[in-house]
């Protein structure tokens, strides 16, 4: 499993081992390091697991194939209960990113989302990979836009359960009641955390118009960010926190803009399409959206506004939403039939499928890191 989380990665080409090497056997352990070495492999992993009670380890040794001695590059220790096996794979395989780029891999995160037909939609999370799926709504209701927050804790979301579009935040590993954001009258939807996690922003209609507002989550207290005559909807934070990505119809047909955390200084981003849905990079450069041009297809956008380009093709394609690393994106698409989320490059390259079925699958959100 850690070696599909590499080439999952995108930075590796993984050659799985055959049988085991013995965990205190110095010479089939060289004898191995050798013939992979001449084989081409330029590392090597080394696991060896325990399981103690109802928790397991895991250690991970990683050698550099390259040198004549085959040295130790790096030794780390996992430990959880055996219930989260798959879990350690996934630690295993973001320590190895971590070795080789100096930032921890996206293994170890999940992918929220919508499941189910018209008029029954629940929000549920996966592993990043589409496994070990988990309910996190069951209130028979449309639950909408799931989006997480930055420490990976809790999630918000839109849902009719109590008959409006009211916006709500729910604790998928925690045993607490779903907490009320806001349930003014009218659309109460769109939210986006801001990066520091102590603000919420969120589409709301209260006063008559949809406009961006931002909540702080400690007392409760609203601004108004926008005053247009336009719809202004889907804000998406800056990793620095200081602006704003949005959509508004201002022009006439909507486009992504960008303000101030304030709502100040605001500038046109994009133009001469119907953009929808933008979603800030973690790394800061570039900024996802969707764009329609007869079916939905997912493109990306420098911060200044120049080189946009088109990452999606086949079917129609849209939703999209960042891994942490910023390397990859994932996206709702019904290329292969019903509505599945997908995940690829940054470039557009390696796109495929993490979730499968019937089941109608959308809007995903991809989680930070796990804590």
């Amino acid at each position: 499993m850690a070696g599909a989380d590499l080439t999952f990665s995108g930075l590796f080409s993984v050659v799985a081992a055959t049988g085991s090497i013995p965990a205190n056997n110095p010479e089939a352990l060289r004898r191995s390091w050798t013939e992979f070495a001449a084989a081409g492999a330029h590392a090597g992993i080394h696991g060896l697991a325990a399981l103690r009670g109802d928790r397991a380890e895991v250690e991970m040794r990683l050698y550099d194939l390259t040198t004549p001695d085959h040295r130790l590059i790096g030794t780390r220790k996992f430990e959880l209960p055996v219930a989260q096996l798959r879990r350690l794979a996934h630690k295993v395989a973001d320590e190895v990113v971590l070795q080789f780029t100096g930032e921890p891999g996206i293994a170890d995160t999940k992918i929220a989302y919508v499941a189910g037909p018209v008029g029954a939609k629940e929000i549920v999370i996966a592993d990043y990979d589409g496994a070990s799926t988990t309910p996190v709504t069951r209130n028979g209701s449309i639950n909408l836009m799931p989006v997480w927050s930055p420490d990976a804790r809790s999630l918000a979301f839109t849902s009719y359960k109590q008959g409006y579009p009211d916006l709500y935040r729910a604790f998928p590993f925690e045993r607490r009641p779903d907490q009320t954001l806001a349930a003014f009258v009218g659309i109460n939807s769109s939210p986006a955390f801001s990066p520091d996690g102590k603000s919420l922003a969120m589409t709301l209609s209260k006063d008559g118009n949809p406009e961006i507002y931002v909540l702080n989550l400690a007392n409760g207290s609203m601004r108004r960010l926008t005053r247009h005559a336009g719809i202004d909807t889907e804000p998406s934070w800056a990793p620095t926190g200081r602006q704003i990505a949005f959509v508004s119809d201002r022009t006439g047909t909507p486009h992504v803009y960008v303000m101030d955390a304030e709502g100040a200084n605001v500038r046109q981003l994009t133009s001469g399409g119907f953009h929808t849905q933008p979603r800030w990079s973690p790394r800061g450069d570039t900024i996802a959206y969707t764009q329609r041009a007869g079916a939905h297809d997912v493109w990306v956008v420098d911060i200044d506004g120049s080189n946009p380009r088109r990452l999606t093709s086949g079917g129609d394609n849209q939703g999209s939403t960042w891994a942490p690393s910023g390397r990859h994106l994932a996206f709702q698409s019904n290329r292969l039939g019903p509505w599945q989320i997908f995940a690829t490059l940054a470039d557009g390259t390696a796109a495929a499928p993490i979730t499968r079925g019937t089941t109608q699958s959308t809007s995903p959100s991809w989680s930070p890191r796990l804590p």
